[in-house]
């Protein structure tokens, strides 16, 4: 398998329970994978001791690195901040809480040379809240009927070639608009999108802070912005 340069974003709010175990458990998959990589922990303003073990992990290896939101500004903001950072070849972003099983990048790798973007798509929501079922649902019914998107799943964790990602000017900044908006404009403006299937892997510990309803108004505004400003001025 073709070793290549990857960058990992993880974004994350009050997660001192994940946050070790989580940069851990990816590094050691990443070093068996390549020789280069960096892992861009981002503490989005958390009121625990998450940025302070976060640190403690960059001391140890320079690979690490540590970026701190003063307050908290939600993953979609964080997510784009890290991107705008990262050094790597390929930049990835996954949750502390490990969504996407690391163990699986090997899944992703033999795709890089043939892509410019590859979405993870989950097998099944099972792992999902009763809540955050429905407002995924309504998410989902909303970007189909607004913008007809060939990718089944827009807001699961994505791979991104840097020359590419690095290149768009996006409109959105809620939490699930972000990487939503980077699938379709992969789309519109003919980069190479891929699918892959995976698990979805349930929260162990912590608390998940999407689907709240302020997220879920900031997501609708986001989507609205994008169909209008689009239908004006085109993707490109």
């Amino acid at each position: 398998m073709e070793k290549v340069a990857l960058s990992l974003i993880m974004p994350g709010l009050n997660e001192e329970e994940n946050v070790e175990r989580a940069v851990r458990r990816a590094f050691g998959v990443l070093e068996r994978l390549t020789d280069e990589f960096e892992i861009i922990v981002i503490d989005d303003g958390s009121t625990d001791r998450t940025g302070e073990i976060a640190d403690s992990l960059a001391a140890e290896d320079p690979r690490i690195r540590v970026i701190h939101n003063e307050r908290n500004l939600n993953y979609g903001v964080s997510l784009a901040r890290g991107i705008r950072a990262a050094r790597c070849e390929w930049i990835f972003h996954n949750g502390m809480d490990l969504p996407l099983a690391p163990e699986d990048l090997d899944r992703f790798i033999p795709l890089f040379g043939e892509s410019d973007l590859i979405a993870a798509r989950r097998l099944n929501r099972t792992a999902h809240s009763p809540w955050r079922k429905i407002t995924s649902w309504g998410n989902h019914l909303l970007l189909r009927i607004l913008f007809r998107p060939q990718t089944a799943d827009l807001n699961f964790v994505q791979f991104y070639r840097r020359s590419f990602v690095q290149s768009l000017e996006l409109l959105a900044t809620s939490p699930a608009s972000v990487t939503a908006e980077l699938i379709l404009r992969a789309e519109r403006t003919g980069a190479r999108v891929r699918e892959v299937a995976v698990e979805f892997r349930r929260r162990e510990s912590g608390s998940g802070h999407f689907g709240r309803p302020k997220d879920i108004f900031w997501t609708l505004r986001d989507m609205l912005r994008l169909r209008f400003v689009t239908l004006f001025r085109g993707w490109s």
